[in-house]
C-alpha cells in the first residue's frame, strides 16, 4: 500500500511539472517568436523546463533572451541588466527588472506582467495577455 501511495505521490509531482511547462510555453511562446526560446534559468525552472520543444537552456545570461527562476543568490553584473521572468511573487517584486511572473497561490496559477519593465525591454504582450498587466 505505501509503494502505491508513493508512486501515485510521484505521478502527481510528475503531471504538475508537465502542466507548469506547458503554461510557460504558452505564455512565454506568444511573447517570443523566435524558436528556439533561449533562457537562462536556476535550477528549479531548468528541471521544469528541460524537455520543452520551445525552450532551450543556456550557461550563459549575455546569450540568453531572458532569465527565468527565483533562486539567484546574486546574479552576475553581465546579467544586472536582462529581463527576468519570475517563478515566485517575492521574486518578481525583488528583483528590478522583473518583466513578468508566473506562480500558484492556493492550487492556483497567477499571472503578473510589469507594464514599466515591458516598456523598458521593448516586449510586446498579446492582447489576451495585457490584462494581467500591473500598475
Amino acid at each position: 500500500m505505501k509503494i502505491i501511495f508513493i508512486l501515485s505521490f510521484y505521478f502527481v509531482i510528475l503531471q504538475a511539472d508537465i502542466y507548469t511547462q506547458k503554461l510557460y510555453e504558452g505564455l512565454l511562446g506568444s511573447i517570443y517568436q523566435e524558436r528556439p526560446i533561449l533562457v537562462f534559468a536556476d535550477k528549479e525552472t531548468k528541471n521544469t523546463l528541460k524537455n520543452s520543444a520551445i525552450f532551450r537552456i543556456v550557461d550563459d545570461c549575455n546569450s540568453s533572451d531572458f532569465i527565468m527562476g527565483s533562486d539567484f543568490i546574486s546574479l552576475p553584473p553581465e546579467c544586472q541588466d536582462k529581463p527576468i521572468f519570475a517563478t515566485t511573487y517575492r521574486a518578481y517584486k525583488k528583483f528590478k527588472n522583473s518583466f513578468g511572473a508566473f506562480y500558484w497561490r492556493k492550487g492556483r496559477p497567477q499571472i503578473h506582467f510589469n507594464r514599466s519593465n515591458i516598456e523598458k525591454f521593448s516586449i510586446i504582450l498579446p492582447y489576451n495577455l495585457q490584462r494581467f498587466e500591473d500598475e
